[in-house]
């Protein structure tokens, strides 16, 4: 009984091995289901071609295997804000190099970027990097205005300072006096420029014909270019009307002194050029000024002024002010008595 017992024990255990032999078998030649696959790599690369507004940013993307876009996000802090349009990386199962432009970019600005790549099956981020874009070189702009000043009186100049970093410079006007054989030296007050680089400055009265330009207060300056500002002689100019219609004393001063100088009065006319009536020339009147007077027939009525001519290069020639003054009244001739008869 006890040896029936062991055999059929070991029947069934040899059976048991069999049955599990053969699922064993089974299991390791059953069909494996496809492993999931996994979202796109994406490496972050460098920049390149730096300029003050523009750059080309260098990726690289690994679809693995599914149909992949990528794009860069960009800004100026980690939180992106702004990205460039997606392109296809394809679906391959090796890098592929990613390679874009990116234009409106700010100067002298530090950008942060990173490459995103993805797919169906999901998203791949690259690494963080930064670039920064060229500063725009600093540089003056001089608005246009009047390059002549009457002795004696002021003259603004105006104009700003552009490129990056424009705002809250220092700036100042330099002058070099005719002949322009020294040196540049600074002249009146300093002043800064506004949020845009605007500038305002009130230059001296200069005395004779002087070049101009504009620096900053830089430890490195900038310049500007050079302007020449020259300056006229202030003419005065009054009429008096003497016994004779049509008969006038025109007289008037000149400053600074030029003794000797021709004064051209002259009747202003209307989209032509003045034409001269008269002339006399400039006489000393003290150490300071110059005078000169004429009597003169004014012949046609309208606008008259005194214009003293200079040539020397300190100064250039200037004009008085207008007077109105009027003609002499039209000659009637006389008709001839009627003879008498005898």
């Amino acid at each position: 009984m006890r040896r029936s017992t062991t055999r059929l024990l070991v029947a069934l255990a040899a059976a048991l091995a069999v049955s599990a032999a053969f699922a064993l078998t089974a299991w390791a030649h059953a069909p494996k289901a496809p492993p999931a696959p996994r979202p796109p790599h994406a490496s972050t690369g460098g920049a390149s071609h730096a300029s003050e507004t523009s750059v080309a940013l260098i990726g690289a993307v690994n679809p693995r295997g599914v149909e992949t876009t990528c794009y860069f996000q960009y800004g100026t802090t980690t939180a992106y804000g702004a990205q460039t349009a997606a392109i296809a990386a394809g679906s391959g199962t090796t890098s592929v190099k990613i390679d874009q432009p990116l234009t409106g970019l700010q100067p002298g600005t530090t950008y942060h970027y990173r490459l995103i790549a993805t797919s169906a099956s999901g998203t791949g981020e690259g690494q963080d990097r930064t670039f920064t874009t060229k500063q725009t070189p600093l540089r003056f702009v001089i608005a246009k205005a009047a390059t002549t000043q009457v002795f004696g009186r002021k003259l603004t100049l105006a104009g700003t300072l552009t490129g990056s970093g424009a705002a809250a410079h220092q700036v100042i006007a330099q002058s070099n006096p005719f002949p322009y054989l020294g040196t540049f030296g600074d002249i009146g007050t300093a002043s800064a420029t506004n949020g845009e680089g605007a500038f305002s400055l009130t230059l001296p009265s200069f005395t004779q014909t002087t070049e101009v330009r504009v620096r900053t207060l830089d430890p490195l300056p900038v310049y500007s270019k050079v302007l020449t500002v020259h300056v006229a002689a202030r003419v005065t100019l009054r009429a008096r009307p003497t016994r004779t219609p049509g008969v006038v004393r025109l007289s008037g001063s000149v400053f600074p002194a030029e003794n000797g100088a021709p004064v051209l009065f002259q009747r202003v006319t209307a989209g032509r050029a003045s034409l001269t009536v008269a002339s006399t020339t400039a006489k000393r009147a003290g150490a300071y000024g110059s005078v000169f007077a004429a009597t003169v027939k004014i012949r046609r009525g309208g606008g008259y002024r005194a214009l003293v001519k200079l040539s020397s290069g300190r100064q250039v020639s200037g004009t008085s002010s207008t007077v109105n003054l009027r003609g002499a009244p039209p000659h009637r001739a006389r008709r001839p008595r009627p003879r008498r008869r005898r």
